[in-house]
């Protein structure tokens, strides 16, 4: 039976975003993370450096597909990669962003991290996603 165990709320900012354009693939755009903030009983941390980004598509159906990557650092100094992917399909009354999560560190204390296979259900406002992030077991 799948077990959904809580890992971490998420606080992601975008701040500047790079429209490129019609692409074959769709419209993209690029939105710079500005900030993220991951907390949870387990896993808290913070957005390290400047290279963090959404390198977002809108298909031609309206579905905006999400590929976010970005580094982060908990409290205790250990650097954490995070990807995720997903999308949000405007034609849903609620308008949820639902991804898939990955996370990779060479931090011993944190190597579970490099196992869990993580979801997450986000919800824009005001240019910041929150997110409730689940490890699946």
């Amino acid at each position: 039976m799948l077990e959904v165990i809580p890992l971490a709320q998420a606080e992601v900012e975008v701040g500047n975003v790079l429209a490129i354009g019609g692409t074959p693939s769709g419209q993209r755009t690029i939105g710079e993370v500005t900030a993220a903030r991951f907390e949870g009983e387990r896993f808290s941390a913070r957005l390290r450096g400047t290279a963090a980004a959404d390198w977002a598509l809108v298909r031609p159906d309206g579905v905006v597909e999400l590929d976010v990557r970005m580094t982060l650092e908990t409290e205790d100094g250990a650097l954490v990669y995070v990807a995720y992917g997903g999308h949000l399909d405007p034609e849903r009354g609620d308008h949820p962003i639902l991804a898939m999560m990955r996370f990779e560190t060479s931090d011993e204390r944190y190597a579970w991290l490099n196992r869990v296979a993580a979801v997450g259900k986000g919800k824009v406002s005001a240019g910041t996603v929150h997110y409730e992030i689940f490890e699946l077991r």
